[in-house]
């Protein structure tokens, strides 16, 4: 517990000097009043600072908190706050029956800091890696509004529609990702382990080895020789275009090819509007404004050419403009989105049009993992075929060379 240092006054009109333990300077100048002592001035002794220090250290290397826990987190804080809990009750409840020991932490210092007079979303605002800067803007309308509950409902259903969309995306891709990855493993084993015994057959009886068994048993010999060589290339090449990536202008180039590669690019379009869509949706309907919810969606967004449509629809909009003409403008986005988004806004209707068109892309993005995950799957079996056909042709190939020496 940390412990605080005091000036203050005694009944008798005296002046006095002490520490004191507690648990916050709130707490302490409570804990002296009841002693019949007021105090004047109250300072973190150099322990506590020490204690404090450490603290802030820990939370920089560990407050990071799940989207998972986050959003069970808001959902139970929503159930509260709407059964009528005063906030700092709704918190200390919701840390009481809390799992996450990061998380646990991290909300029975936010309730400490509602109890010392700071709003709940400044109060967050300390912990930007567990609460981002969309969750502290929907909280503060929340709060501006008089409507915190509705506003963390409004949050939770976001935040699990988004771990449902990764969800989605992580099994489409989980199947295909571990073929390759066992076809990967028993190619090695027949170019390294295979192979090698069978062209030695070969190459004792004097067998004449064809082009193809030549190519194979050099793939061999080099995968068995330099196999390390190729893992330190691989390690080293993602390394590379990470750090370029990192670039301003190697972020530009990479998200550009993206974005131009056939599929690839429409499924990240497709991706990056339901996002957009869902995000901008629920900020408008939680009170946040236009341009700051502009501001903050084209954060999340992760590709810096759409990122840039974004800011340039915000200014567009700033200066009187549509959102549907400055989308369509950019040439970034589907067609329906700012047909959508015109009918949005020509009813008054933003926020309910944008929810929707986000559900929209949620489905496509569905049916184009479903329609990628068929199409990889047979791919992927001709791909590994054609393969293992060449290392069986190239290993049948000596045999009637070998069935000759064998019968002469």
């Amino acid at each position: 517990m940390p412990v605080y240092e005091y000036v203050a006054i005694s009944t008798s009109g005296k002046k006095v000097k002490g520490s004191i333990d507690a648990d916050s300077i709130r707490v302490a100048r409570t804990k002296l009043r009841a002693r019949g002592i007021y105090p004047t001035e109250i300072k973190e002794g150099v322990a506590a600072s020490r204690e404090k220090a450490k603290d802030v250290k820990q939370y920089f290397k560990s407050s990071h908190v799940s989207t998972r826990d986050l959003a069970v987190a808001t959902r139970q804080l929503a159930t509260l706050v709407g059964a009528g809990l005063p906030v700092v009750s709704a918190l200390q409840a919701l840390a009481d029956q809390t799992d996450a020991p990061v998380l646990k932490r991290i909300i029975t210092d936010v309730r400490e800091n509602v109890e010392e007079g700071l709003s709940l979303a400044k109060a967050m605002a300390k912990f930007p890696r567990s609460f981002p800067r969309l969750y502290i803007n929907m909280i503060q309308s929340g709060e501006a509004s008089g409507t915190l509950d509705k506003v963390l409902l409004n949050l939770a259903d976001y935040l699990e529609d988004q771990l449902e969309l990764r969800r989605k995306i992580y099994s489409a891709m989980f199947y295909p990702a571990l073929m390759l990855i066992i076809c990967t493993v028993v190619i090695m084993v027949l170019l390294v382990k295979v192979v090698p015994s069978i062209v030695e057959i070969f190459e004792r009886q004097g067998a004449r080895l064809p082009l193809p068994t030549v190519i194979l048993i050099g793939i061999s010999n080099a995968i068995a020789n330099y196999w390390m060589l190729f893992l330190l290339a691989l390690v080293g090449a993602v390394f590379a275009l990470r750090s370029y990536y990192k670039t301003e202008t190697g972020r530009r180039k990479i998200d550009a090819v993206i974005l131009q590669t056939p599929l690839l690019g429409s499924l990240y379009t497709k991706i990056a509007t339901a996002r957009i869509s869902r995000t901008l949706g629920t900020l408008l309907s939680s009170g946040v404004g236009l341009l700051a919810g502009l501001d903050i969606v084209k954060n999340i967004v992760g590709n810096i050419l759409i990122s840039e449509a974004l800011e340039t629809a915000r200014d567009g909009v700033r200066e009187g403009r549509s959102l549907a003409g400055e989308l369509k403008r950019s040439g970034r986005f589907p067609n329906m989105l700012f047909h959508m988004v015109a009918v949005g806004e020509k009813s008054g209707e933003l926020e309910s049009m944008l929810q929707k068109a986000g559900e929209a892309y949620e489905k496509e993005v569905n049916a184009t993992l479903s329609g990628l995950t068929t199409l990889l799957e047979p791919l992927m079996i001709i791909v590994v075929g054609l393969i293992v056909l060449f290392i069986v042709i190239s290993v049948l190939l000596p045999m009637a060379d070998l069935i000759d020496i064998i019968g002469g």
